[in-house]
């Protein structure tokens, strides 16, 4: 069991490298988060193909951090 549950969580965590690195960023860098560019009008807007990667990233981190529990309670055999 703890194999099927390893292999899962393997799975899940490419999966959610693919997804994040799919995703447009909100700002663009560090220079943003410092004031360094003006607000954009269209902030917090997450329609489209966004908006489901968005979702999808959140669903497989909840997955993922359930595996990650789980990793925990099962036993090795």
């Amino acid at each position: 069991m703890f194999w099927i549950v390893f292999t899962l969580f393997v799975i899940v965590s490419v999966l959610v490298t693919i997804i994040i690195l799919m995703q447009e960023p909100k700002q663009s860098g560090l220079g943003d988060a410092l004031g360094g560019g003006g607000g954009g009008a269209d902030f917090g807007t997450m329609g489209g193909t966004a908006g489901g990667l968005h979702r999808l990233t959140i669903w497989l981190g909840v997955i993922w951090g359930l595996l990650a529990l789980a990793l925990q309670v099962v036993p090795r055999a």
